[in-house]
């Protein structure tokens, strides 16, 4: 084969050596190899833990989209050094440290680049560790004013019902005592969800399959999609693996999640859920069920606020369906990640780790 001229447009296969993909995906760092146009021509598999991106769907992106900022005159930098790029990503904000390396050609000249990224680690005294602490503290208030609350309003609601049985059925008040009862039912469950917030009740998981769960949140939700004009589609992976889980447990998730996107098409539109297992060759394998909606989607602004306690942009909302959801999902070992979809909507990833092993009795 003739070699090109400096001109030509180099290929994959001439910027990757033929190096198996198993010794890159063994690196604790994500590895991206780009080419002259800043272009995404190989990723290793630490890239989606790292970037929540399968590797194969990063090929082909330009490099800026990944790393917001990145500019070809620190990528042709002699002194190598580091720079930080903060990214947002399914939900989620990381700060990575990468680090760049020309590649070259027979002839010597750069034919591309080489990436190497990792998370920065996180210090006792770090924005992320704050927010945790933050969350323990106000877990730990919420269970208190939970319990404060809720015996002198048992007595209030008694009180009330009492008032309201002593009236005839034709007075006007008795309208405005019923009225009086559903808020009060209202804040019993926002109580209620404090508890479950701060503390979360214990699993009993059993080998579960997911799409027999999201099967049945679907049933139970059946008149509720029907009357809110909403479709629901499946898209269920063959031979989907089993997981470890407490179904009830689960189930309440799936259901937050449906809910959740049944509330953000108010004028109808289609549910899809889907179940999917991921098998990185090194790394921990997942299953997922995701929950698609066509909705709006979420506001930039909001995104890192979802999982947030007591954030919520309806009025009647109390803000710890997702929140408990997080963690119910962490307490099994899982993570939830939220994206926009390109064609417009969002979309709720729910993912459990595969078995390894009965879980040990807590």
């Amino acid at each position: 084969m003739a070699p090109k001229t400096a001109g030509e447009e180099s290929t994959a296969a001439e910027i990757a050596p033929p190096v198996p993909a198993l010794v890159l995906d063994a690196l604790e760092q994500a590895v991206l190899a780009l080419d002259r146009e800043r272009k995404i021509l190989y990723a290793n598999r630490r890239c989606e833990e790292l970037l929540g991106t399968p590797p194969e769907e990063l090929v082909g992106l330009p490099a800026t989209r990944v790393f917001p900022g990145l500019e070809a005159k620190w990528l042709r930098g002699e002194s190598r050094q580091s720079r930080e790029f903060r990214i947002e990503t399914e939900g989620r904000a990381a700060t990575l440290k990468v680090e760049a390396f020309p590649l070259r050609g027979d002839n010597g000249g750069v034919t591309g680049h080489v990436l190497v990224a990792d998370a920065v680690a996180e210090t006792q005294e770090g924005e992320f560790q704050k927010k945790i602490d933050r969350l323990v503290s106000l877990g730990e208030l919420s269970a208190y004013v939970a319990h404060e609350i809720r015996n002198p309003l048992t007595g209030i609601r008694t009180t009330v019902q009492f008032v309201s049985s002593r009236l005839k059925p034709s007075d006007s008040r008795r309208e405005d005592l019923d009225d009086v009862i559903k808020e009060l039912d209202r804040i019993e469950q926002i109580i209620t969800g404090l508890l479950l917030f701060a503390r979360p009740q214990s699993g009993r998981p059993v080998l579960s399959d997911l799409a027999a769960i999201a099967d049945k949140t679907l049933d139970n939700l059946e008149l509720h999609l029907e009357s809110a004009g909403v479709k629901a589609e499946k898209d269920y992976a063959d031979d989907l693996p089993k997981v470890w889980v407490d179904p009830d447990l689960v189930q309440q998730v799936f259901l937050n999640l449906c809910l959740n996107a049944i509330q953000a098409m108010p004028e109808g539109g289609t549910l899809t859920v889907s179940t999917s297992a991921r098998r990185p060759r090194t790394r921990k394998q997942y299953v997922d069920v995701s929950f698609s909606d066509t909705g709006p989607g979420i506001a930039k602004e909001n995104m890192e606020k979802i999982f947030d306690p007591f954030f919520t942009t309806r009025s009647m909302g109390t803000g710890l369906g997702l929140p408990i959801s997080l963690e119910i999902v962490r307490d099994h070992g899982g993570v939830i990640t939220a994206r926009n979809n390109s064609s417009g909507g969002a979309t709720f990833r729910v993912s459990f780790p595969l078995p390894v092993g009965e879980p040990e009795e807590k």
